[in-house]
């Protein structure tokens, strides 16, 4: 990992689990094969995972995922996206070949309304994608200029400068917060390229602002624990498999269920033992890939 990206999965283990136990030991090198054999529910990263950009799928992402339906599998697409509608996913992942029923897929974005049950906001500045603001209406959040308190909303890995001094303006208050609908730092593109995305603007905003972030997505608790309450009651055997240490597998340690990595997406097999060490997050397995 990047030092700016072990840093803010760092910042995000201390928030979220401050006093998890770091791993130990090396993961299990393990087939795609034995995981179907010993597990009853798939939790699915998505980006970086199954897909990319421009509708890429990763090779044997299609297969494994028929394998899983015909063993009958319960799966959930668990995804720190926060730009499109559930049923936009569903939408485009249908056009990729890739099928998952509407209550099968769990976005960070979705959670916001859950999250607004606690901290109550009214309005707040947005900055993020047209489609990304019906998860506001469905929190009861305004989208408004200048908001009545120092609220920022981020959703999207694309603002302009503009936005993000209208931001800076309103986070240089007192008590300023801003949620963060998507915690991923880097997502990778199928060469495995790492792209800056949204848990680095909103790192930017914390240094020149001193705001505080909340929240939506994996690797927080909130999104796993909606997660495994759909699967009620069938919540043995889970088994979370992602691209990203400080994510996918963070989260899974969090709430203490086993884990796969896929490798050479966000983390390279060279890097992996560093990473672990330096991060103190482990997955119970690796993959390298689907084939």
């Amino acid at each position: 990992m990047q030092p700016l990206e072990t840093a803010i999965y760092k910042s995000y283990l201390e928030t979220a689990a401050p006093n998890l136990i770091k791993a130990k030991g090396d993961p299990w090198k393990v087939e795609k094969d034995t995981l179907l054999k010993h597990y009853g529910s798939f939790l699915l990263d998505g980006w970086g995972t199954l897909y990319s950009k421009n509708g890429f799928v990763y090779p044997g992402a299609m297969d494994f995922m028929a394998s899983l339906r015909k063993a009958n599998k319960s799966i959930r697409l668990i995804t720190n996206s926060a730009s499109r509608s559930i049923k936009q996913i569903q939408d485009d992942l249908s056009l990729m070949g890739i099928d998952f029923e509407s209550h099968e897929i769990i976005s960070s974005g979705s959670l916001l309304a859950v999250l607004n049950e606690t901290v109550g906001l009214k309005e707040a500045f947005y900055m993020g994608s047209k489609d990304g603001m019906m998860f506001l209406e469905e929190a009861k959040i305004q989208a408004v200029e200048n908001p009545s308190e120092p609220i920022v909303i981020l959703s999207g890995v694309h603002p302009t400068q503009s936005e993000v001094d209208k931001a800076i303006k309103i986070l240089s208050n007192e008590n300023s917060k801003v949620l963060v609908l998507n915690p991923d730092a880097y997502a990778p593109d199928p060469d495995g390229e790492k792209i800056p995305v949204t848990g680095i603007i909103a790192n930017t905003l914390k240094e020149k602002t001193g705001c505080q972030l909340l929240f939506c997505g994996k690797p927080f608790p909130l999104i796993f624990e909606v997660v495994l309450r759909s699967l009620i009651p069938s919540t043995e055997s889970v088994i979370m498999i992602g691209d990203t240490l400080g994510t996918d597998i963070a989260g899974a340690n969090i709430v203490g269920i086993d884990s796969a990595l896929v490798l050479g997406r966000n983390v390279k097999e060279s890097e992996l033992r560093d990473d672990i060490y330096s991060l103190g997050v482990s997955p119970t397995y690796v993959l390298n890939g689907f084939h």
